[in-house]
Order: C-alpha cells, then sequence, then structure tokens
C-alpha cells in the first residue's frame, strides 16, 4: 500500500525548494560582480587606472540594474512561497524554469554593459528587457501552479491575497512587455522605464 506523504513532510518540501532556491539567487548575484574587473597591462599610472575605471561605467550600470532586478525577483519569490503550505510536480517544474533564466542573468546583464556605448546598444537593450518578459512569465507560471489547487496554499489566506499577487504578476508581466515595446524606439527610455518599475514594487506592489 503505497504510503500518503504527511502534512509536516509536504511542507518540508517546500522548504527545500525555498532553500534550494535562495542558493540560485545568491549565486546569480556572485556571477553579476565576477564580470566586473579592469584589465590593464605594461605600465600602469594612476591616471590611466583612473580612466580606465570611470570607463567601465556601463559595466557598473548594468550590473545595478540586474542587481536590483534579481533583488526585487528574491523578494518577489520569497513573498509567493510563504503563501505556499505545499508543493507538487507542477510548483517544482515551474519553478525550476524560473530558477534557470534567473541564474543566467549574468549573461544578458554582461551583453548590455558591453555593448551600452556602441552601435549594438539598442539590440542590447531589446535582448535585456525580453529576457525578464521571461522571467515575468515564469513568475507566471509559477503563480499559477500555486493557485491552480487552493490546497496548495496556506489555510488561512485570504481571496483578497489571491487576487493582489495575481494582479501584481500580471502587472509585471504587462510592464515589462511594455518596457520591451520601448525599447524597439528608444532603449534609453526603457531604461528610465525599468528604473521606475522599481518604485513601484518598491513602494507600491
Amino acid at each position: 500500500m503505497e504510503k500518503i506523504p504527511s502534512e509536516i513532510q509536504l511542507q518540508k518540501e517546500t522548504i527545500r525548494i525555498e532553500t534550494f532556491s535562495d542558493g540560485v539567487f545568491c549565486i546569480a548575484v556572485t556571477l553579476l560582480s565576477i564580470e566586473i574587473g579592469v584589465e590593464l597591462h605594461g605600465d600602469v599610472t594612476d591616471k590611466i587606472l583612473t580612466h580606465a575605471l570611470l570607463a567601465k561605467w556601463p559595466i557598473y550600470l548594468a550590473y545595478v540594474i540586474s542587481f536590483v532586478n534579481v533583488l526585487l525577483a528574491w523578494i518577489g519569490h520569497h513573498s509567493l512561497f510563504k503563501m505556499l503550505n505545499k508543493s507538487d510536480n507542477s510548483i517544482m517544474i515551474a519553478n525550476g524554469l524560473l530558477l534557470m533564466l534567473v541564474a543566467l542573468v549574468p549573461f544578458p546583464t554582461k551583453t548590455l554593459g558591453e555593448f551600452l556605448l556602441t552601435d549594438g546598444f539598442k539590440t542590447a537593450v531589446i535582448f535585456y528587457t525580453a529576457y525578464f518578459v521571461l522571467i515575468s512569465i515564469a513568475f507566471r507560471l509559477l503563480w499559477y501552479a500555486a493557485t491552480r489547487n487552493r490546497n496548495l496554499l496556506i489555510h488561512d489566506i485570504s481571496e483578497s491575497q489571491i487576487k493582489k499577487t495575481t494582479k501584481n504578476e500580471n502587472i509585471g508581466l504587462i510592464c515589462n512587455t511594455i518596457i520591451l515595446a520601448v525599447a524597439f524606439i528608444n532603449p534609453w527610455i526603457a531604461l528610465a522605464l525599468s528604473f521606475a518599475m522599481w518604485i513601484y514594487w518598491i513602494g507600491f506592489a
């Protein structure tokens, strides 16, 4: 006879998913910083080094943008899992898809930083903003997997909490899609809108 997992066992599975996810977010942030560095050869003077450090500002900017985006994604992920009481295969698969995308954030970040001051700037911003549309879709899929069965959620969660989270996930996806569309027209405005999204998520979400 098949043994049915207890409530405590199911909750432990949720904790394991969160712990693994936190590790992936941590690695993604760490890899962002690895891309920052200055390579100089020969005799290096203070003036040359200062110039080289200042010339890296596109890399610094890309790092800050991605760090905040990953931080906000981690906060959103943490908030979502606080509403989960159990997990199932659908949640693990959806969460795995999200983590796969988060782990690769250093790639579009490096692309944005390296091509910020080149003729490829527009393509770099389109690639970067499109990538975060994919992350928004992954978040939406994860929340769908969590809400399709109310038994997976904590018992005292209210309908208003569910609707608010669903609204926030939809807003995030719609806004990131709009930012992607704007990137085709004006990449600088697209980056500015990305900053505006930070204000929304930090102060109003």
